[in-house]
């Protein structure tokens, strides 16, 4: 936190080339269009990458303002700057040379791979409107955009299943029963324009660096502190609003016609889900992390093809809300199963004491350690295992800190000192290699096997056809403390590894308050939920302007309030996760502050 000169990893939200841009900006014009959000570029347009205009920071951004994702073992990962696939695109762009900042030539890969046609509107639009558009922030979400969030996909608190109006003379309740009554008479309808929806003064100042002058005036570099040389207009609603005033959004749209257009037929991936369920899945996977980078995560994994990407993220999403639920069971934790006695073989996984995230490598990654040897497939049957497995990568996220250090990924060490056949679970490793490939992609730093015997062979020879190419290329099997050395500190290398670290990991037990998150729902936690509400609501809105923009340099200003109310949803959730998360094993020991 007190580095000052802080450098963000490649090919993230703040520090995105040209090209990488209209690629993210191209990805999320399918998005909200597919969800139903008005967005002015015509069906046809979308697949061209020409109708999409590069930021003017982006387009003259200097890679050696950010750090590659593995200062250490540079592995030509799939999408990343940093392999020898990128090397032409580092010189030329990643898809070609750029004709001026204001375009990107277009790929031949996910996206139509010739020229709009001459009567595009887009084209049109993009040359005749570029001088003369001005930079609109969203101080408040339109009527429209909040509604479709609020009301066509009930997203907004309101609709939770734990608010109810009726409480407190409508103030926000909660049915839960787990709320403070004197808090909730006193909660506030609105937060308006006026309020200050999140203290930015409380971030790092090196999270907001200036650095070039624009109009004379110092701009902010990439990230811009949203408090210091921002134009502000008065709020303006459909439906009148003045700042100052308090209004409750909610009420003044509920009731009027609404008609979305949900576009299943825009990519045929699309047709394959429910709107719904994808809508409610991102807004349940977006919590410390940015939710940019997590979208960056799969636009990576799949080389920035804007089809493959989308189709990616469309698949795990739904993974999320109809196979794996997962944001629901990291919401839960373990207490609830270990105090009533349920979900046995899960519990069975943490009672061992096989594995536990403690400390960082060389590259500042958390570490997740396993233990091999305590791992038995009679113990627990594999939907346990899964669910063990999917916890315990939801909760190495909340030890990621992609704002205040650029860590987004982690490095699991494989302990395999002791390793027999009996050890060999097949089917809870293959399940490992499919769900780091598909639904958290770009996560792993390093993969360290450590200590193999020769036994381990037989079972390298069949799970290694399982593992996709980049989780293979992160793979590094070391023998001795003093190759794991190369990787992590040897302070931090367990004693009986040959390193330093005489503690090791421990199952903290439940206690019956653990069966509940720490904090009562009161009148906060409903002013942070309907906070939430409205970043989501600006974030999608401001990110339609930015995804519409014609002038490279109002595009800038929509790309750093993009980046602005990324950190504003994260510090969101920063605060709501005493209030909706029960505690796990981490806070319970104490190793877990979320942040970012």
């Amino acid at each position: 936190m007190s580095n000052e000169n802080i450098k963000y990893r490649l090919a993230r939200i703040q520090t995105l080339t040209g090209d990488q841009e209209v690629v993210l900006k191209q990805v999320w014009a399918y998005l909200l269009k597919y969800l139903g959000y008005p967005i002015d570029i015509s069906d046809q347009d979308l697949a061209y990458r020409q109708c999409f205009v590069a930021s003017t920071s982006t387009a003259h951004f200097d890679e050696s303002q950010g750090i590659t994702n593995n200062a250490l073992g540079k592995s030509n990962t799939r999408g990343s700057l940093n392999s020898q696939q990128s090397t032409a695109s580092k010189k030329k762009g990643l898809f070609g040379s750029k004709k001026s900042s204001a375009s990107v030539s277009n790929s031949n890969v996910g996206t139509a791979s010739d020229s709009p046609p001459a009567n595009s509107k887009r084209m049109m639009q993009i040359q005749s409107h570029s001088s003369a558009e001005k930079y609109q922030p969203v101080e408040v979400p339109s009527e429209i955009f909040y509604s479709i969030y609020a009301h066509y996909y009930k997203q907004a608190f309101e609709n939770a299943d734990d608010y109810d109006g009726s409480t407190a003379g409508g103030a926000g309740g909660f049915s839960n029963g787990n709320y403070d009554n004197d808090d909730a008479a006193s909660i506030e309808s609105f937060v308006t324009a006026s309020t200050t929806l999140t203290d930015y003064d409380d971030y790092p100042a090196h999270i907001f660096s200036n650095g070039k002058q624009q109009n004379g005036k110092a701009y902010g570099g990439r990230v811009g502190h949203p408090n210091q040389q921002r134009h502000q207009q008065p709020p303006q609603q459909n439906g009148g609003g003045a700042a100052g005033t308090d209004i409750d959004l909610f009420q003044a749209t509920s009731g009027r016609p609404l008609k979305v257009n949900v576009d299943s037929g825009l990519l045929p991936q699309f047709s394959q889900y429910n709107a719904r369920e994808i809508h409610s899945a991102l807004y349940k996977v977006t919590r410390n992390d940015l939710y940019d980078n997590l979208i960056l995560k799969f636009v990576r994994a799949r080389k920035w093809d804007t089809e493959k990407a989308i189709e990616m993220l469309t698949k795990s999403l739904n993974w999320r809300a109809n196979e794996m639920p997962s944001d629901d069971w990291v919401m839960e934790g373990d207490a609830p199963s270990y105090c009533n006695g349920t979900n046995q073989g899960f519990i069975k996984n943490f009672t061992t004491e096989k594995s536990w995230i403690k400390g960082r490598d060389k590259n500042n990654n958390p570490i997740f350690t396993f233990q091999a040897k305590k791992h038995l497939t009679s113990d627990s049957p594999l939907p346990q295992n899964q669910r063990y497995a999917v916890v315990t990568i939801e909760w190495v996220r909340l030890f990621l800190r992609e704002v205040s250090e650029s860590v987004d990924t982690c490095t699991i060490v494989f302990d395999l000192t002791g390793f027999s056949l009996k050890n060999a679970d097949y089917a809870t490793i293959k399940f490992l290699a499919d769900v780091f490939e598909a639904h958290y992609p770009e996560t792993l730093g390093f993969i360290l096997i450590h200590n193999a015997p020769w036994i381990f062979s037989t079972v390298w020879n069949i799970i290694k056809n399982w593992l996709d190419p980049v989780v293979a290329s992160k793979i590094h099997f070391t023998k001795n403390a003093k190759e794991m050395s190369k990787f992590i500190d040897p302070s931090l290398i367990p004693d009986y590894l040959g390193g330093e670290d005489t503690t090791k990991g421990f199952y903290p037990i439940p206690q019956p308050q653990d069966e509940y998150p720490p904090k009562k729902k009161d009148a906060e936690y409903a002013r942070l939920r309907r906070e939430r509400d409205l970043l989501f609501a600006r974030f999608y809105e401001t990110t339609k302007k930015w995804i519409e923009s014609t002038n490279p340099q109002v595009s800038d200003r929509y790309l750093k309030d993009k980046i602005d109310l990324n950190i504003a949803l994260s510090s969101n959730y920063i605060q709501l996760d005493p209030y909706i998360r029960n505690p796990g094993i981490y806070d319970r020991d104490h190793s877990l502050t979320v942040g970012h």
